[in-house]
């Protein structure tokens, strides 16, 4: 028998060739422990080695030339690959090293020498990298709080201004601390907290007076208490509508003439104010967005978050970030800037997956248990379906026929 005849078969993504030897090499991956004043190592095992398989692969014939080339061509190729192996059987390898490769154009009528050596491989499924976009949004708003903060320094003064310039700007700063106050009517607060925004409410209104001559403390005091009525508030959502609230504060008094020297100052310091309370809301409402949990089973008092909801809240933070970036400085514009493209991709990410909200109607008066039942084929989404239609459905048993019932879908 001649060398010829012993010479297997084997191909590479399709692509046949003959294979003289293979060599092949696995078993376990372990690392030695070896411990100082201990006689005995320890060998820990981290798990199976890939298999390593080098072959010498050849192409032989009066007219190799083709095969030869569309061998190379195949090793050329990106990727994992479908390796047969003479011996072993189909398997899915990576090339790791790289290709090198011999021609004897007359010996045995000419012949190309492959030596090629691959590495099994599986679908990259693990580790997969995945940014947590709430975070990003959390860290972006600490820093666009942090220019707010010194456009407000910046721009706000009493110092050496006549007396009724202090005292309008301590009359502002008390209506926006009642308005600030004033938005939580009606929404279920976190009892363990609440106290403590309640008395740094008070805290902060009793120090205006000194607040008003530190303009960068005054702003910091500020962006506390939207911290603490974020946490003195039960539900992130009930956070972000209440800040929502307050998206466009402004005076509703006359415009203050800008005759004198100290009316500009009055006037520029009213601007400062506003503008602070309307960016910490929005600020604030990025937070509170970025604590929504879009994954939270439906309840009696909470249904479920929908994509249209999410995308509605999207929607109206991108508004509300972009219109006080207008106005702002370029540090300012930047910060608000950012934070609104991290809570644009937060909300889509996280918001991806929500059910999306759609209308039925029943021919006629049913209970809930029913409706759920013909629905879904589920009877545990009753309470889903009193919940989202509070003010058609009175009670469960009677879920009024010929109106449109808003459901998950």
């Amino acid at each position: 028998m001649t060398w010829r005849d012993q010479l297997q078969p084997a191909s590479f993504r399709g692509v046949p060739f003959f294979v003289r030897s293979a060599d092949t090499e696995e078993g376990r991956r372990g690392v030695l422990h070896e411990y100082p004043l201990r006689d005995d190592p320890f060998v820990e095992d981290m798990g199976r080695k890939a298999g390593e398989f080098t072959l010498e692969a050849i192409i032989v014939g009066e007219d190799y030339f083709p095969a030869r080339d569309a061998l190379r061509d195949a090793l050329k190729q990106p990727g994992a690959g479908e390796l047969v192996h003479p011996t072993l059987g189909r398997m899915q390898v990576a090339l790791v090293a790289s290709v090198r490769f011999v021609e004897s154009l007359t010996d045995e009528g000419g012949m190309a020498r492959f030596t090629l050596r691959f590495t099994e491989t599986a679908e990259n499924t693990q580790p997969a990298a995945d940014t947590n976009t709430a975070a990003v949004t959390d860290e972006t708003a600490d820093v666009a709080e942090q220019a707010a903060a010194e456009e407000f320094a910046d721009v706000f003064d009493v110092a050496d201004q006549p007396e009724f310039v202090g005292l309008n700007a301590k009359e502002l700063l008390g209506e926006a601390l009642q308005t600030i106050n004033a938005v939580r009517v009606g929404i279920t607060p976190d009892l363990s907290v609440v106290g403590e925004f309640v008395n740094d409410l008070s805290a902060v209104g009793s120090s205006l007076a000194s607040l008003i001559t530190t303009p960068a403390t005054l702003a910091t005091r500020i962006f506390g208490l939207y911290a603490g009525l974020r946490g003195a508030i039960q539900r992130p959502l009930d956070a972000l509508a209440a800040m929502g609230r307050l998206f466009g504060y402004g005076s509703k008094k006359s415009p203050v003439p800008t005759t004198t020297p100290a009316r500009r100052v009055q006037a520029a310091n009213r601007t400062a104010i506003e503008t602070l309370v309307r960016r910490a809301a929005v600020i604030e409402a990025a937070r509170a967005s970025a604590r929504i949990n879009f994954s939270a089973p439906a309840t009696a008092s909470a249904p479920r978050i929908t994509y249209q909801q999410a995308i509605a809240m999207r929607e109206q933070l991108a508004d509300a970030l972009e219109d006080e970036a207008a106005t702002a400085s370029v540090a300012v514009f930047n910060a608000l800037m950012d934070l609104r493209a991290a809570v644009v991709r937060d909300i889509t990410a996280r918001g991806a997956d929500l059910p999306r909200l759609v209308t039925i109607s029943m021919p006629a008066t049913l209970p809930a248990l029913v409706v759920a039942y013909r629905t879904f084929g589920d009877t545990a989404r009753e309470a889903e379906i009193v919940a989202r239609n509070p003010i058609l459905v009175r009670h469960p048993g009677f879920v009024p026929g010929g109106v449109a019932l808003e459901v998950l879908a």
